[in-house]
């Protein structure tokens, strides 16, 4: 049988977590939030990704028997755990920068510095603190739609990197804190949009609420 009979017998169930997993491993290239034209709706597609894929993972189909957590968690991580605006010299950027001015014979009326200073700004407000208006809303879904679990889980989370988070890689409920603290940050933020800082204080609420139950267990 050939893969794409193989494909098409599987139910439509696993057909579609397949699809969110792919599609949500893929979608990495966010927000940014002030030059692209479509920027509402790529954040309203992060937001329905996240969704769908929590929501799949809630029905038991996981793909790779790896299940969609694995990308729950590097969202909750690159959402409250980097912060790149708190950064001053970013080595890529700087690389980019002197890579254009060597390409450059002679600046002509004053090109180099328009170029230069454009294509900055362009890197800048892709790491500016206001990308969270994209980021908070796709993390949100998955402590609304499978905190619990997440509360309660441990082991590994998958590849780790350098972040604000400074404690034992893995889930934990010491982390399961911190990024309720990160999304409690996030509420006082003036830069962020109101609807923002809202739901990011709802999530305090909502991880609260799942911390409540588990001590009257």
């Amino acid at each position: 049988m050939d893969s794409v009979n193989i494909w098409w017998n599987l139910s439509s169930t696993v057909r579609l977590a397949a699809i969110s997993w792919v599609i949500a491993a893929n979608w990495v290239d966010v927000d940014h939030p002030f030059y692209d034209t479509q920027r509402d709706q790529k954040r309203q597609g992060w937001v329905n990704i996240n969704a769908f894929t929590a929501k799949l993972h809630n029905t038991g189909i996981r793909p790779e028997g790896r299940g969609q957590l694995r990308h729950g968690s590097w969202v909750l991580r690159k959402t409250l755990e980097k912060a790149p605006w708190e950064v001053f010299h970013h080595k890529d950027i700087e690389e980019y920068l002197e890579w254009l001015q060597d390409g450059y014979v002679e600046d002509y009326e004053g090109e180099l510095d328009e170029e230069y200073n454009d294509k900055r700004d362009h890197f800048l407000e892709e790491i500016d603190i206001r990308t969270l208006n994209g980021w908070i809303p796709g993390a949100a879904q998955w402590i609304m739609l499978c905190g619990k679990e997440i509360y309660g889980m441990e082991g590994s989370l998958g590849k780790e990197w350098p972040t604000k988070w400074t404690g034992q890689e893995g889930w934990s409920k010491q982390r399961w804190a911190f990024w309720r603290e990160r999304f409690e940050w996030a509420s006082t933020v003036t830069a962020l949009d109101r609807k923002t800082r809202q739901l990011a204080r709802q999530m305090v609420d909502e991880m609260r609420r799942i911390e409540g139950e588990d001590t009257r267990q």
